[in-house]
């Protein structure tokens, strides 16, 4: 009991120091033609990397298609070859592609095997001869070829764009997990002819009439995103000239409805076309939601080995923006728990007492030992790394990644003390506020560290609706009391794998209780315990470990 105290004591003044913190309560198939508004990820997705880092491109083909030697610009394979090479230099994460035939000519300029390819759902449209030439034309689509590896959470057509008229071009939105959290991204192709500063004023120029139709589409799509405050992309062929802070499109862009600042930031304005005819840039790459000042931005349009417009590979250069930013300071918090040698010994120690009390009692019936996952059991010091360098905050998608990343590793001295409770003929039951639908990975996990837990002798139960729906500020004060008292009973609900549960733990008298908040421990709530009263009870079965990163508080 002395020494309880004692450590206690200790990791109040320790916590106290640290002041107030945060609170926490793969590759994608290749799509040949997108149908769907969701895509599937798989488990290969990263989580959280403490390195910041973007680059996306966009590059007008000029009529790329398959076979290459087909439509208004026929290519022999010496040409695709020069193609596949130059887009392989542009070292981009995603490229936005304009005038694409089909899936098979993005591929053979980005191979599926290191590119998941997204093509718009727009129907092929009638064909025509291109400019006299004798040629046919191919169809003309955007699509984006993205670098395997990244998360691809989202794939959508914007038809309205197309004003219903088959012989334009649909956006193609894509939201992708990023360094930077979720990216949508928003591929267009505009209206070609009206290069004017103010299309409203030339509508009787039928290309400006088309423009002034498409751009309250793009204004609104924009407005959206700066309404949920979330990063995105606008890049693509706009055909028309919006360098010009006067330029009617780009005010009506750069102008929200609500009167809010708007995010939004033209970063190729400042570029010079690649063109030798045409110096005014068409091609841009507009951002939102990434003014951070940590954020750095590095433009850059990218020259084809010869320049004479006859040599070109196409008649535009595709252009990039890199995206990176510094990574941020770690907490105080964050920094004591992963470095400093006062928290290994508070756990160590703490860890110590508990197995010694283990080892010398002699319990006459079966018997239980309580204790929390997260920063009892597993260390996730690791996900607040990820989230403190990057600026976030807890979320539960991040969260929910992390832990079906099983990235955890141990909290120092865990290990040694569920071995000695399992010596001494003890169980284990693993009551977390995890979602119970996570179970499996926290299983998993702790198993890849050498856990010696099994079935038999441990009941790992994560969090349901039903355990915060139970409190009732009597027996159920907490939403762990529910499952303390389903596993006194025998009713406790166990992880066995995959989806599968199981009600055959024995009832069990529960003889201790370990965690890293007050709420691990029976009948307590922040709000309304008393420290010192909890000490004065407690008889060698509340353990209390240090988290100074999150908690109740």
């Amino acid at each position: 009991m002395k020494n309880i105290k004692f450590g206690l004591t200790l990791l109040m003044a320790s916590l106290a120091l640290l002041g107030c913190q945060s609170n926490k309560s793969s590759q994608v198939p290749v799509n040949k033609n997108v149908t769907a508004n969701s895509v599937q990820s798989d488990n290969n997705r990263a989580v959280l990397s403490e390195v910041k880092s973007l680059k996306v491109a966009t590059w007008n083909v000029e009529h790329l298609a398959y076979p290459a030697a087909q439509g208004c610009k026929p290519r022999d394979s010496a040409e695709i070859i020069k193609l596949k090479s130059y887009a392989a230099n542009l070292s981009a994460d995603i490229v936005a592609l304009q005038e694409v035939a089909s899936y098979q000519a993005v591929e053979s300029v980005f191979p599926a095997n290191s590119w998941q390819i997204f093509i718009s759902e727009r129907a092929d449209s009638e064909t025509y001869e291109c400019r006299k030439s004798g040629f046919m034309s191919t169809q003309q689509k955007v699509a984006f070829a993205v670098r395997k590896g990244l998360d691809v959470k989202q794939v959508h057509s914007l038809a309205e764009l197309a004003l219903d008229n088959p012989s334009l071009r649909y956006g193609l939105e894509l939201t992708v997990s990023t360094d930077f959290g979720q990216v949508t991204l928003l591929n267009v192709h505009m209206k070609s002819g009206c290069f004017v500063d103010n299309y409203s004023r030339a509508t009787d120029k039928k290309s400006c009439a088309t423009l002034a139709k498409q751009a309250p589409v793009l204004d609104s799509w924009i407005e959206t995103r700066e309404k949920q405050g979330e990063p995105y992309v606008v890049l693509g062929d706009f055909n028309h000239r919006l360098s010009a802070p006067y330029n009617h499109l780009t005010r009506l862009l750069k102008n929200n409805s609500d009167q809010s600042a708007s995010s939004l930031d033209v970063t190729t304005k400042d570029l010079i076309g690649c063109h030798p005819y045409y110096p005014a840039p068409i091609d841009h790459i507009l951002v939102g939601h990434m003014n951070s000042l940590s954020m750095n931005k590095q433009i850059k349009a990218h020259y084809f080995d010869k320049m004479e417009p006859n040599e070109m590979l196409s008649d535009h250069c595709a252009v990039s923006i890199e995206i990176s930013a510094d990574a941020l300071p770690l907490s105080n918090a964050v920094k004591w728990q992963r470095t400093s040698a006062e928290y290994k010994y508070l756990t160590q120690s703490t860890y110590q007492e508990a197995a010694n009390v283990v080892a010398e009692a002699n319990f006459t019936s079966p018997w239980v030992v309580v204790m929390d996952i997260d920063e009892t059991v597993l260390d996730n010091s690791g996900y607040q790394v990820g989230i403190d360098k990057q600026g976030l905050t807890y979320q539960t998608d991040t969260w929910n990644d992390w832990v079906e990343s099983k990235q955890a590793g141990l909290v120092p001295g865990a290990k040694s003390f569920i071995e000695t409770v399992i010596e001494s003929g003890g169980k284990l039951a693993l009551i977390t506020n995890r979602n119970r639908e996570l179970d499996k990975y926290t299983w998993q996990n702790m198993l890849e560290l050498g856990l010696p837990i099994s079935v038999e002798n441990t009941c790992l139960v994560g969090r349901v609706a039903q355990d915060k729906m139970a409190i009732d500020g009597g027996a159920i004060k907490n939403d762990k009391d529910l499952r303390r008292r389903q596993l006194q009973q025998g009713e406790i609900s166990c992880y066995v794998s995959g989806s599968k549960r199981h009600s055959d733990f024995p009832k069990l008298e529960i003889i201790m209780q370990i965690g890293d908040n007050i709420e691990d421990f029976s009948g307590v709530t922040q709000e309304h315990v008393d420290p010192m009263e909890l000490l004065k009870t407690n008889d060698n079965e509340l353990f209390l470990l240090p988290n100074p990163m999150y908690g109740s508080w």
